[in-house]
């Protein structure tokens, strides 16, 4: 499956109601990202999707490069 076109991770992040999977707080889509837990950009499998604010995503591939 090809990655993840601008609309269809508009229509996913829309879908989860603007909301961090982590944090459960609604955020301007602006701010939100699509981050795949296998970090395989093709996997596009719902479960397979978390919707993180940037900070959240960037924080997280921090953490993975140590």
């Amino acid at each position: 499956m090809p990655e993840l076109t601008p609309t269809e991770r508009e229509a996913i992040i829309r879908r989860r109601g603007c909301r961090s999977d982590k944090d459960g707080r609604k955020h301007h889509i602006s701010n939100l990202e699509i981050h795949h837990k296998d970090r395989d950009p093709n996997s596009n499998d719902p479960q397979n999707l978390r919707v993180l604010t940037k900070e959240e995503h960037r924080e997280l591939h921090r953490r993975a490069k140590r």
